[in-house]
Formats: C-alpha cells, structure tokens, sequence
C-alpha cells in the first residue's frame, strides 16, 4: 500500500522544527504546491522494544528492518531485526542479535544484503554482522568485520590514523554500510569523522578516510547516511550537524578511491536549517532521496548538487512521517522509510511507512561477495 504525500520544492515543502529538537534528536540517538494525494497507510508498526527502528532493506516480499537507534535506551532489549511481509505488513518474524552486553548502550543501525540474500547489519558493539537464513526461521550469526576500534581525539597536527578528526572524544558509533559491485562494504562513523572499509568476504575494517569535513558538532552526529553512486566511481555521504556550522546538514561526494584525500571531499549540497540529514536512497536517474530526520521529511537533491523538491505527509494520514531515518525503494513508485518518531516523542510512530514517489529507484544489483 503507498501511503499519502504532499510534494513540495521545485513543483512542492513542509514544516521547520527548531533547533532544540535537533538536539533532542542527538540526545535520544541522536513554484505552487501539488495537491496532496490521500491514498494508503503505514506499511507496519515496530515494536517499542528495543523501538528506534533504523536500516531497512527489501529483499523480494521481505522488508527487514534493523534497531535500536544509536544512542537510546533499548530497555535492556536485544537488538534485533524485525521481518515484515511487503505487501501486507504481517510481521513474519523477529531476528534476536546473539552476544551484546545488554548492560551496556547497544545498537543495530545500518542493514543491507548481497546478492544471495545474506543480511549485513551495522552492530555498535559487535561490527559488522552477517545473518545466513538456514531455514524454518533459523538464522546463522556471524562478525562479517569488526568491531570497530575507539579511536582518540587527534592533538593540533596530529595526521596519525590512530586518532580521529574531531574536537569531541566519542566511542566509536557505527552508523550506515554499503556494498560496492567489487564487493567492498563502506561503514560510516557518526561519532569519529571515519569511513571504514572491509574487503570483499569479509575481515578487519580498515580505515579509508578520516576528514574534518566528516565530524558533527561536538557530540552531535557526523557522517550519517552513505550509498554507492550509478556510475559506482563515487559514494555519497550525509553529515547531521556538521562541526564548524552545527545548523548545517551536508552531503558530500568522495571518489572511491584506494585512499581519498581530505580535498576528495566535496560538498554537493547544504541543509541550512537543522534538518539533520540521514540515510539515502539512489533514484532511478541518479537523483538522491534524502531523510531528513528533523523536519520530517523527504529531500530529492540532484547528484550534482541542488534540490528538486520534498514529500511530506498529509494532514490525515494516521502515521506520517516523523524522523524518518533510512529508507529502500519498493520498485514500483513507493519508498519505504523508517520512523523514529523522535521529533514527536510518540512511541507508537516507530513504524515503516511507505512514500509514493513516483520512482522504482535505481536498478544496483547486490554484489555477490568471495566468502569462505
């Protein structure tokens, strides 16, 4: 089912939330308009524990959904991964991570899949993991890479890869992965201004890029969101709040590179307002779907920079969306997004609920990556 939405921006627009949400965020994760269409609903609502749903994926009927958020209080739950029909919403099943220090803060962020169904999952305490499904609602957990390593703040002049850019000593927080065609996995560091690398099946991760231009404000989040490009020469990465303007959400474009310069980083475009840009989906012509997890909202921004224009929830749609944070294409118009609900607080808007865009999303077929 595809839910209502308002278009805005170029052809359509929705409205601003402060910058003490931006903070709340943090803390608990972190031309005329179109008429709107009223045409659907949410595809299916996430359980409050561990709640926070963030990465989601869809493999054929399946939406996989990956939680808790960084930085919120699991209650002591598991993270997990919640399993959803795509057409129904029926919850199918729930994947319980194995091994986490439930004492201690815990998450499970970015998610995606290869080519022979196998789901990766970001873990903040374990690394990367991949799930095999065995059958009869048996699944394999393996550390795929990982964990990540807790990095220093780096001294003035201090370029050693044993020590982050940024001006605010963090422990490491994993935020989002994604899979290149050769098989190399990206991760996203939103607390030490890091990229990571994993080889094709698998090992230790590998530093790839340390910038500056990657911190977040203090212990605000950095790089966020990040995806491969059509042409596969490039990655795309989001920045919530970035360091030297805490206001500014960033994208920014790196060649992939064996080792990227700090002056590979470019800037492709501005969220001037507290907007906290987050996960990214790639549009059918290259154009890049942005969650915006403060004003709840759906940016298109061409690849090249500039943005096209913004979906919003309609007045009466029983779940809008409300911090939305990563989001996959259904490939026929929809989008599924996930909601964290952090702007409005409400428990019962964790949810997936789908977009009508109008695009089936860009056709990047999962690497097959070399495994033992």
């Amino acid at each position: 089912m595809t839910r209502s939405r308002v278009w805005r921006g170029g052809n359509r627009i929705g409205s601003l939330i402060g910058a003490a949400a931006a903070v709340a965020l943090v803390l608990q994760t972190q031309s005329p308009s179109a008429a709107p269409k009223h045409c659907g609903d949410f595809l299916a609502r996430v359980a409050e524990l561990p709640g926070y749903p963030d990465g989601i994926v869809l493999r054929k009927s399946r939406v996989y959904v990956s939680g808790p958020a960084l930085g919120v209080d699991a209650g002591g739950a598991p993270s997990e991964i919640a399993v959803f029909h795509g057409k129904t919403g029926e919850h199918l099943e729930t994947i319980s991570i194995q091994g986490e220090d439930l004492a201690a803060p815990h998450a499970l962020t970015g998610l995606t899949v290869d080519a022979d169904g196998r789901l990766y999952a970001v873990s903040s305490q374990l690394g990367v993991l991949r799930l095999t499904d065995k059958k009869f609602g048996k699944w394999k957990q393996t550390v795929y890479a990982g964990p990540f390593p807790d990095l220093t703040s780096c001294a003035p002049g201090d370029s050693s890869d044993l020590c982050a850019p940024n001006v605010y000593e963090m422990p490491p927080m994993p935020s989002d992965i994604t899979f290149a065609k050769d098989g190399h996995a990206y991760v996203t560091d939103a607390a030490q201004a890091t990229i990571y690398r994993i080889p094709p099946g698998g090992g230790a991760p590998e530093i790839w890029l340390q910038s500056a231009k990657l911190a977040g404000y203090y212990d605000l989040q950095g790089a966020r969101g990040i995806l491969v490009s059509a042409d596969g020469k490039s990655l795309y990465v989001t920045v919530g709040f970035s360091a030297d303007a805490p206001w500014e959400g960033r994208i920014y474009k790196i060649p992939r590179v064996p080792a990227p310069k700090e002056d590979d980083v470019t800037l492709v475009h501005v969220f001037p307002n507290f907007e906290a840009p987050s996960g990214l989906g790639l549009g059918e012509d290259g154009e890049l779907f942005v969650a915006l997890s403060i004003t709840s909202e759906i940016a298109v921004v061409k690849p090249t920079g500039g943005e096209l224009g913004r979906f919003a929830s309609a007045t009466n749609d029983e779940i809008p969306l409300d911090g939305p944070a990563h989001m996959a294409f259904d490939g026929k118009g929809g989008l599924f997004v996930t909601n964290q609900a952090i702007p409005s607080g409400l428990l019962d808007r964790f949810a997936v609920v789908e977009v009508d865009v109008k695009d089936r999303g860009y056709k990047n077929h999962p690497p097959k990556p070399n495994l033992p």
